[in-house]
């Protein structure tokens, strides 16, 4: 259909057509101390406005956003795309912003300096990962007819998605009406379904919460299907490298949510005759899963400076230089080295219970067969004196009462008709939900 909105209209829509795919992410170094100051630019697509029922195209604005700085509360400025909603890591960094055809702004920050020593769209130590491998080495498989569950409920969640996302949308719509504080961090998806068995089940799907109600735009994953096979039944016998890690890969998703430790212990990241590219891979592969705020890995000394040098000549830029602009992995960081040891050993443990895979298998990927299994435990302090506590680790059971008070998430239920504005969840309701299959309820 043909229209005209004014340029104040579109701004005040803008926000619906910002596409996340194309955020650009930035580093620079405030011109008064040097610190890091990191932020994003937002770009448009092209979008339908339900509110409207109209299709907007594309809509980009060039300006200055101003910010100050964290460390030495000195002002700067940056030249950016759409200064409205491009902004900082830390929010209120971000002071003032104008476009470029408001000379008077340009005039009064005409000599603010600018941030300088640039580096552009290179998060690949930061970036996390959390796509989801539904066709292969499924974690869950019908205990009656042993079929692929993640397939099928993946297929049953896109048909179901319209409903949710007429939810989902007026949930958006509310919140930036109301604005509020923190966004949720999850949405949590739950629905029955049949196995093609006739068997029933009830999947729990995850994505991480984003204003956009685009199917394609979610990454979901699986964090429980309940009347599957348990995972230790699965998750036992000799099976390949590949096999192991893909599974590896789907638990640390489940682990994130659920635990408050995650503990990814192998002598080798990789090995020795692979190339540069491979070294780096094997190690991207699992610490851009990992939540850096509650992962440890431990490995043999030598392993570290063998990936920092594999990163360095396959990268842009050097290790070093990614640290200097805060944009070295934590994970990294604050890695361990131990050389009296060949356990691998890959668990969660929490207030709770823990979960544990361990077995023969290095994390690295192959054709070659390794031993494997999988165990859940009730008890952290058994856990810990004999998997965690022979090599060194910590009791970490004192964290276990601490929480993110600004932390929630949304759940959309079936039985519930996908209705969201009753069902906001907590960290400690997501091992009733994903373990137990509790709604929560509230008084």
């Amino acid at each position: 259909m043909n229209f005209k909105l004014d340029t104040e209209k579109l701004r005040k829509l803008k926000h619906l057509l910002v596409d996340r795919e194309k955020t650009l992410q930035y580093h620079g170094k405030c011109p008064h101390c040097e610190v890091t100051i990191e932020y994003h630019e937002t770009h448009t697509s092209l979008s339908a406005i339900r509110e409207y029922n109209i299709t907007v195209p594309e809509e980009e604005d060039y300006g200055v956003i101003i910010g100050t700085c964290n460390n030495c509360k000195e002002i700067f400025k940056v030249n950016i795309a759409n200064p409205d909603c491009s902004g900082f890591k830390l929010e209120y960094i971000k002071t003032d912003f104008y476009f470029d055809n408001d000379k008077q702004k340009e005039m009064m920050y005409k000599k603010t300096p600018s941030l300088t020593d640039f580096i552009d769209q290179n998060n690949i130590l930061i970036d996390r990962k959390t796509d989801y491998d539904f066709f292969n080495h499924p974690l869950y498989i019908c205990n009656e007819c042993e079929q692929n569950l993640e397939t099928i409920s993946f297929k049953i969640l896109k048909e179901k998605w319209g409903l949710i996302s007429e939810e989902y949308w007026g949930y958006i719509n509310w919140s930036l009406g109301k604005s509020r504080g923190p966004s949720p961090k999850y949405i949590f998806i739950k629905f029955p379904f049949l196995c093609n068995c006739g068997q029933e089940h009830t999947a729990n799907f995850v994505s991480l919460y984003q204003e956009n109600i685009s199917f394609e735009k979610h990454v979901f994953a699986l964090v429980n299907i309940f009347g599957a096979r348990s995972l230790p039944d699965v998750i036992f016998g000799v099976y390949t490298k590949s096999n192991i890690m893909t599974w590896l890969h789907k638990l640390i998703i489940r682990w994130n949510i659920l635990f408050k430790k995650v503990y990814i212990i192998s002598p080798y990241v990789g090995h020795l005759f692979l190339s540069d590219e491979k070294k780096v891979d094997a190690w991207l592969s699992i610490i851009n899963r990992l939540d850096d705020e509650k992962t440890s890995i431990l490995v043999k000394s030598g392993q570290v400076k063998i990936f920092k040098e594999s990163f360095s000549k396959t990268n842009k830029n050097s290790y070093d230089e990614m640290v200097r602009f805060n944009l070295g992995s934590k994970i990294i960081k604050e890695l361990k080295n131990k050389n009296n040891f060949h356990a691998k050993i890959y668990c969660a443990v929490g207030k709770n219970g823990c979960e544990i895979m361990n077995g023969s298998s290095n994390l690295v990927e192959g054709v070659s067969y390794e031993v494997v299994n999988f165990d859940i435990m009730e008890s952290y302090k058994k856990t810990f004196d004999r998997f965690l506590k022979p090599l060194g680790i910590d009791d970490v059971s004192a964290q276990f009462e601490t929480h993110d008070e600004n932390e929630y998430s949304l759940l959309f239920d079936e039985s519930n008709s996908f209705e969201v504005f009753d069902l906001q969840i907590y960290p400690r309701d997501y091992t009733d939900l994903i373990l137990h299959n509790i709604t929560p309820t509230r008084p």
